[in-house]
């Protein structure tokens, strides 16, 4: 070879060297420009659902859209709670006004929380000074009816109950510069536990995440979601809300008339500021202080008796027709056994770590767990599980408590964030993992905001594969899907605790970890005089603080002599006889014995029953009640009709606010989406574009 020519042959690596640089930045860009393309595929994927509502509303304002999709701002003028409280009950009504003040005919379709044990049993709807009394239907029926009368130009209102703490308004021809009032009412029990009272009002519903593809089939929701396989009806139950940063709608005025009976040591709104005034007889008013609040967060009020006040027993009655119905709540023992060591145990626990967890919540879980792993003893054995849109488990399986597992555990805890979707089925699955019964105390504590569509499917888990285990439930943040944790906790013979703000975190786990360590009062039988039809007729295990509350139902004098309570506590039995000549009249008893029935019945179906024989159950129950449930709906019309013929309505779902202090929604999928995948094929794809222009680039070269 000539030098010349040798030369030049060494000369070429010095320039393509220069040519490979440029190269490789040309293909890093080229990789990246794809990559950046795919990942704005999976926002496109995570917000192609994006609620119709959201844009720029200040407060007490939500948003319509008309046909040529431009919005326009509609007041909802507020939304009135009025409790009144006695005894262990409360009567409630919600007042909904909507207003249209464009020049179209609307329809308002609103989705909104009640407490999960609501008895909804009245609707009225007012127009102007007519009042149009609501009735009770089978939900098709009811929606016929709805459609129908919407179809004449007639006025009409119909609530549905979508989950037992979600329910739907409907309103049908709303008139231009027209307003509208949609009244509820429901019975609910109050929740006994740790020597207090407590009455809680959901305001917000955390925006839930929806597991499974696409369905072929839609239940004619509003929602942002698609329906999917695994949440058939998940149009119906992701409505539309407003960032909080683009302003709140939905005023709330809220009002307690609260007849204790007796005298009070404490008395204290949770999350809100209260005016409190009280009046004679043990009796108080308290309102809002500083007038409508937004409805962005849970209100919850707490009265403790005073020493000597606290109830050991009480029973209430009601009689209506031919049938009387009882009350009964009954105080275990509270005193804890001192002279028994604590049994070591083997307990799980899984922290939700999705995007809904996004701000308060992940801060008060990571604290939550921490002080949960401060209180494990040697002999313990102990696992933790991280769940998003996957699942981490800490350890293969339940390790013993040492100084180094406790300090990995404590690491890993420190380190969590929020992130994700919400795929709850497979850490439950990995924690219910295993043989169903073991020699040692085995117990899962679950904490998270419950914000997912399949709860049914869950549930049903929970009931399949605990075996000998105890779940408990945490619910986090300002407002967590109560419904489910409590059902999950009962499924899993264990307790809810709700922690709304960081500085309840001690208190509240504190309470927690006395039931953990405490005995329950297991094997409860009730034994009622003879025809009583008692719910629940399986009751759960109770803990420490925890009362005995059952309903029932009798023939017409025939509700006399004792019922006996017995259980077994540390191995020994317990047993208690109470009269039930004698009960303190209640208004509302026999609501809330139908609405425990229908509660009981739901669960059987969970567990596998036939969905025909529950429906059958529950439609007699309801419609002879006069209650809102899965199969039945209340529905209220207008006789005559107002909308002109010919003239169109633009049906419009009203938003709500996210819940108080949560982030990061518009950044996180709400439903199962190929983030991942789509993130993976980017950084694969941007590998081929460098390959390929190297080897492009090179082909002249392996010809010399």
């Amino acid at each position: 070879m000539p030098q010349a020519d040798r030369v030049e042959v060494n000369r070429i690596p010095h320039n393509e060297w220069r040519t490979l640089g440029r190269l490789a930045l040309e293909s890093a860009a080229t990789g990246l420009f794809v990559s950046l393309v795919l990942a704005l595929a999976v926002f496109i994927v995570s917000f192609e659902a994006k609620a119709a509502g959201a844009g720029d509303p200040g407060q007490g304002t939500l948003l319509l859209r008309d046909d040529a999709g431009a919005r326009t701002a509609a007041p909802l003028l507020l939304t009135d709670v009025h409790m009144e409280v006695s005894g262990l009950v409360a009567r409630v009504q919600v007042r909904q006004r909507f207003v249209n003040p464009t020049s179209q005919w609307r329809e308002g379709v609103y989705v909104f929380p009640l407490p999960e044990k609501a008895a909804v049993d009245h609707l009225t709807m007012h127009i102007g000074e007519r009042v149009i009394e609501g009735q009770i239907k089978e939900r098709a029926e009811a929606r016929r009816t709805y459609e129908n009368a919407k179809a004449e130009g007639r006025k009409t209102t119909l609530v549905e109950q979508e989950r037992p703490n979600m329910f739907t308004t409907s309103v049908a021809n709303i008139g231009p510069n027209e307003e509208i009032v949609v009244a509820l009412e429901y019975e609910e029990m109050l929740r006994y536990d740790e020597g207090s009272f407590r009455l809680r009002f959901p305001l917000a519903i955390t925006p839930r995440y929806v597991p499974g593809l696409p369905a072929e089939s839609a239940s004619g929701g509003t929602g942002w979601s698609p329906a999917t396989q695994q949440v058939l009806d998940a149009d119906r139950v992701t409505p539309p809300y407003v960032n909080a940063r683009e302003g709140l709608v939905n005023p709330v005025t809220i009002v307690v008339d609260l007849n204790a009976g007796f005298p009070l040591a404490k008395l204290a709104s949770s999350y809100h500021a209260m005016n409190i005034v009280e009046h004679p007889g043990d009796r108080y008013r308290l309102t809002l202080d500083g007038g409508p609040v937004p409805a962005a967060r849970d209100f919850e009020l707490v009265w403790t008796p005073d020493i000597g006040a606290a109830p050991g027993a009480a029973l209430f009655t009601e009689t209506k027709g031919d049938k009387t119905y009882a009350l009964l709540m009954a105080l275990p023992p509270t005193t804890p056994d001192t002279t028994a060591a604590r049994a070591p145990r083997e307990i799980t626990y899984i922290i939700d770590t999705s995007g809904s967890m996004e701000g308060v919540s992940i801060t008060q879980a990571r604290e939550a767990l921490l002080m949960a792993l401060d209180r494990l003893q040697p002999g313990d054995r102990f696992n933790v599980i991280e769940f998003n849109s996957t699942s981490t488990p800490l350890f293969s399986a339940p390790m013993p408590l040492d100084p180094a597992t406790l300090s990995r555990a404590k690491q890993f805890v420190g380190a969590l964030r929020a992130r994700g979707g919400t795929e709850m089925l497979p850490a439950l699955k990995i924690a219910l993992a295993g043989d169903r019964e073991s020699p040692l105390v085995r117990q899962v504590v679950f904490l998270t905001d419950g914000a997912v569509g399949n709860e049914d499917e869950i549930l049903r888990l929970v009931h399949d594969k605990l075996g000998d285990r105890r779940l408990f439930t945490i619910g986090i943040g300002p407002s967590p899907n109560t419904f489910f944790l409590t059902k999950a906790a009962q499924f899993g013979r264990g307790t809810f605790t709700f922690i709304g703000d960081v500085r309840e975190v001690k208190e509240k786990m504190s309470a927690l970890f006395r039931k953990l360590e405490s005995p329950a009062l297991t094997d409860i039988v009730i034994d009622w005089p003879g025809g009583a039809d008692a719910w629940p007729r399986l009751v759960p295990d109770l803990y420490a603080g925890e009362p005995l509350v059952v309903t029932a139902q009798f023939p017409a004098g025939t509700m006399q002599g004792n019922v006996a309570i017995s259980g077994k506590r540390t191995g020994a039995q317990w047993q208690k006889l109470l009269p039930i000549t004698v009960g303190a009249p209640e208004p509302g008893v026999a609501v809330l014995w139908a609405r425990a029935k229908i509660d009981a019945l739901m669960d059987a179906g969970r567990q596998g029953a036939p969905e025909p024989d529950i429906r059958n159950a529950v439609l007699d129950v309801a419609l002879t009640h006069h209650l809102v449930s899965k199969y039945t709906s209340l529905i209220a019309v207008d006789v005559t009709p107002t909308k002109p013929a010919g003239a169109d309505s633009v049906k419009s779902a009203l938003p709500g606010n996210v819940p108080e202090g949560l982030t990061g929604f518009d950044q996180l999928p709400r439903t199962a989406t190929p983030a991942a995948l789509l993130i993976v094929i980017g950084f694969l794809l941007l590998l081929a574009a460098a390959a390929m222009a190297l080897a492009r680039r090179y082909a002249p070269l392996r010809g010399i």
